[in-house]
């Protein structure tokens, strides 16, 4: 009934308010004890044996909207007689709607941000985004779609009841993108508006991963499905586009708090590409490439896209990866026969040809082999279409890349990789240790 009640609510919100407050002082919205009692009364008389009574009882506590909430409340969920729990039942949307249309008069009215206000989810909402107009006016297009309330009160529950709602409105959500038979009606997909996606983005900062069930057809959705929406789109690349500047920090915040393998899996071109802009980028192209259980070509995809913006600044991160045996692709050379011809293309073999860009070297001098006719940019290199041959040819490489490494060093015994520029936001980390050079 809860539920119903919540839905209710939302799809009501332009009822006009009884009782509500220009005040932005939420106190100004609490209900006289004598109103509160004069409902108790009328909701007793919701089972009187007298029919009309009955009815005049629930034409009075309809008009009375939100003040008689708390007694509607009470009646449909503890009193004995089942007539009054039913009429309880049918009032509540009603009273909830004026209540929560009441809450927000008062919310907008608080320019400043001076109060506290009993709404689903604000308080965390206003640590990511803020207490200004803009974060304001973004919270108050959330609440009018009765699923986002539903979703902010189970955020308000705890992570296991907001886990169990993050991975229901995905799947309702990402059910309206898909072209559905419905009675034998067709129903096109519906696109997400951006109050949907923000909401669903800023429930799934809060909740962890791992309280978010997985389980249907759909279990591979996450949040990054949804960040590729049209709107969602628009409102990142289009200054001044409608909640532009509080959608944006709430993918802030998201990018930030993303450690789910299936995740990171979809965030490796989102990240290097649609969200390059955004500071979290390249932290979130790092994490991609470190953590276990990330498909290997999310890790080479990552990679690339982090060399490709901070060039030299990422040598000792490269250098960290020369061990990494993690399968990034296989590269197919052709056929011999009926045989195809496939190499692995490791991680620590997309490192490798990265740092010999980036320190001027040819690939083909350290026995790289290239598909036919398939020589990679030595500019700009991506990953998958070169690869050694054998593992022997591999860690000859590594060696002589050790060699030169050292040569360097006897050159110029003061040189050191380049300092990485310090990420926004973000604190010193200690030294990564260096590998050693294979032998």
């Amino acid at each position: 009934m809860t539920r119903v009640v919540a839905l209710a609510a939302g799809l009501l919100i332009a009822v006009p308010v009884f009782g509500a407050s220009p005040d932005p002082d939420p106190k100004n919205l609490a209900i006289p004890p004598e109103e509160v009692s004069r409902a108790r009364e009328l909701v007793r008389k919701l089972g009187s044996e007298v029919y009309r009574e009955r009815e005049e009882a629930h034409a009075e506590l309809l008009k009375m909207g939100r003040v008689a909430r708390t007694a509607l409340l009470e009646g449909a969920a503890s009193d004995p007689d089942p007539e009054v729990r039913f009429r309880c039942s049918r009032l509540l949307p009603k009273a909830g709607a004026d209540d929560l249309k009441a809450r927000l008069d008062t919310f907008l009215a608080d320019t400043e941000g001076k109060f506290e206000h009993d709404l689903p989810g604000l308080k965390q909402f206003r640590k990511v985004v803020g207490t200004d107009e803009k974060a304001r006016t973004l919270f108050v297009e959330i609440v009018k779609t009765p699923y986002n309330v539903e979703l902010l009160q189970a955020l308000d529950r705890g992570p296991t009841d907001g886990g169990r709602a993050v991975a229901d409105r995905r799947n309702l959500m990402y059910g309206n993108l898909q072209n559905r038979n419905i009675g034998g009606r067709f129903q096109p997909p519906q696109p997400i508006n951006l109050p949907d996606i923000a909401c669903l983005l800023f429930a799934e900062t809060f909740v962890p991963s791992k309280e978010i069930p997985r389980s249907g057809m759909w279990s591979y959705v996450t949040g990054a499905t949804f960040i590729q929406q049209p709107s969602s789109v628009s409102a990142i690349n289009t200054p001044g586009a409608a909640h532009s500047d509080g959608y944006k920090r709430i993918v802030s915040a998201w990018m930030e708090t993303r450690d789910d393998v299936q995740d990171l899996n979809q965030l490796s071109y989102i990240a290097g590409q649609q969200l390059k802009s955004f500071p979290q980028s390249l932290p979130l192209l790092k994490k991609i490439v470190n953590t276990e259980g990330v498909y290997g070509y999310a890790k080479g995809q990552a990679l690339m896209y982090l060399v490709q913006t901070r060039g030299k600044e990422e040598i000792p991160f490269l250098k960290t990866l020369l061990n990494n045996d993690t399968m990034v692709t296989t590269v197919w050379f052709g056929q011999n026969g009926n045989q195809p011809i496939q190499h692995q293309c490791l991680l620590r073999d997309v490192a490798l040809a990265m740092l010999l860009s980036q320190t001027n070297q040819m690939l083909q001098d350290y026995g790289f082999k290239f598909p036919q006719g398939q020589i990679p940019n030595q500019q700009n290199i991506g990953y998958g279409n070169y690869a050694f041959e054998t593992d022997e040819a591999r860690t000859a490489a590594m060696v002589k890349f050790g060699f030169w490494q050292l040569k360097q060093e006897f050159r110029d015994p003061n040189a050191k990789d380049p300092e990485p520029k310090k990420e926004e936001g973000k604190k010193d980390a200690p030294p990564v240790p260096q590998p050693p050079i294979p032998k």
